[in-house]
């Protein structure tokens, strides 16, 4: 059980910088106090050793002549000093710090000496410390401790993944950028970077167990924390939540390298990913996989679920194109992600061909893939869609809906997303990410529809879907699953 209040560290009603600059615009602490209490709701206050202001913002000179005792303490100073602030977050009472700088256990020596000192003041004062050599805490719109300058970064929109990396780099350009890109929402952005007190065990239990806004939560390590694997595999195991695991340093080359970026000593790849497997963590391949499974869980999360109570239990698909290369790419790789292709009866392809408009009826196929051909107009799909909606042992409808035929037009979206409101059959989407079908994907996506940029990420995502099915099937003990 936690002990430390992790509740303050990230939705603080108040906290305060130490490490401001007057001279440098561009130091972490001046960054960190103007970007909160600008854009951010938490109450801030700057510390600065004469006082004075800082652009309207009243400077106190020390942390016990503020007007109160904030909930978090961001310390943006050197390692020397480090260690003094600790001690006033445990002498005022102070519950919960963010560490920025680095000079601790990843540079050894005297680093590592400095980190046990930290450590041992922390968890003797149940002190929730973040970092050292982090960026802290991102959760809009209460709190962000990232001391990079707003229109440096890109920010996600708000959702259900809890997110933590214990790389900050990682984590504002791998994950950020790219959850702009697919419109994946975060609930919190945690960088964690040396865990000396707070680490992942402490945040799987507390988005697992107390934030009410996450439903999934995703972890980019470098390896576990000596002595924790065996505790966060139990509290994966136990959470109602999704939880997902993407690892680095897995070669031997990563393994060096993490040594030195994070004082983390990476293990057996293969020997961990068994555990992994064993607990019902959820483990990417690559990096598009975790964005690809991150996006259909966040939009399935939402309380208004299109799919309703359908789910993905064996992977039959049908694959409807208005391409038939685009079909046949789809269907390649339906077998190495654990599809199948359901076939298609003879008076059910009599049907569909009924349905079509006279120009696309003679040329189409209605095999699976099913291919509309470029002559395709709006009712066609609509009326495909319905229709397959129908049949019980579909699954999921793959769409690669492809607007480049100029008469389908860009109401589309709309009437798709109607047809799945109303049948809740579970419809993945690829429409290519161009800003002219901006209209179209935003309509499907305002209905909780999940739409991808690839083929690939569209069959990747009805795969996730399916061994989520079989995780959550697992840990409630359905022995078919077992």
């Amino acid at each position: 059980m936690i002990k430390m209040d992790l509740e303050k560290l990230f939705k603080p009603k108040s906290m305060a910088v130490v490490g401001i600059s007057k001279k440098n615009h561009l130091s972490p602490g001046r960054i960190v106090l103007l970007k909160n209490e600008f854009e951010m709701n938490v109450k801030v206050y700057g510390i600065y050793p004469t006082g004075g202001d800082l652009e309207g913002i009243q400077l106190y000179k020390k942390l016990d002549k503020l007007p109160e005792i904030p909930d978090l303490l961001v310390i943006a100073v050197g390692p020397d000093d480090t260690l003094g602030y600790v001690q006033d977050c445990v002498d005022l009472k102070i519950p919960s710090c963010v560490i920025i700088g680095g000079g601790f256990a990843e540079i050894g020596g005297k680093g590592k000496k400095r980190q046990e000192q930290l450590e041992k003041l922390a968890f003797a004062n149940d002190l929730a410390v973040l970092g050292p050599n982090c960026l802290g805490v991102y959760a809009s719109p209460t709190v962000d401790t990232i001391f990079l300058p707003t229109e440096r970064i890109t920010r996600p929109p708000k959702g259900s993944v809890a997110l933590i990396s214990q790389s900050g780099g990682v984590l504002v350009d791998q994950f950020f950028v790219k959850f702009k890109e697919r419109n994946i929402g975060v609930s919190t952005a945690v960088s964690i970077g040396n865990r000396a007190v707070v680490d992942e065990v402490m945040l799987l239990e507390y988005f697992s167990k107390i934030d009410q806004e996450t439903s999934n939560i995703a972890f980019y390590l470098e390896g576990f924390k000596e002595g924790k694997a065996r505790k966060f595999l139990q509290l994966a195991r136990e959470s109602e939540d999704t939880v997902v695991t993407f690892f680095g340093g897995k070669t031997r080359e990563g393994k060096v390298a993490t040594l030195s970026h994070t004082a983390s000593l990476a293990g057996d790849y293969k020997i961990l990913s068994a555990a992994l497997r064993q607990y019902q963590i959820i483990q990417p391949n690559s990096e598009t996989e975790l964005l690809t499974s991150l996006k259909v869980f966040d939009v399935l999360s939402h309380r208004k679920n299109p799919f309703g109570k359908n789910v993905i239990t064996y992977g039959n698909v049908v694959i409807v194109s208005v391409s038939g290369g685009h079909g046949v790419i789809a269907s390649d790789m339906l077998k190495n992600y654990g599809l199948n292709a359901v076939r298609l009866e003879r008076q059910e392809k009599k049907d569909l061909k009924e349905f079509i408009n006279p120009s696309a009826r003679e040329i189409a196929s209605f095999n699976n893939p099913i291919d509309l051909t470029g002559s395709v107009i709006d009712t066609d799909i609509e009326d495909v869609v319905r229709y397959l909606s129908d049949i019980e042992r579909i699954e999921c409808i793959i769409l690669l809906l492809l607007p480049y035929p100029p008469n389908i037009s860009f109401q589309i979206g709309r009437r798709i997303a109607n047809i799945v409101s109303t049948k809740n059959k579970p419809v993945v989407c690829f429409v290519p990410y161009v800003a002219k079908y901006a209209m179209i994907i935003e309509s499907l996506e305002l209905a909780y529809i999940p739409v991808f940029h690839s083929i690939k990420e569209a069959v990747q995502a009805v795969s996730a879907l399916k061994h989520r099915t079989r995780i959550e099937n697992v840990k409630k003990g359905n022995l078919f699953w077992a």
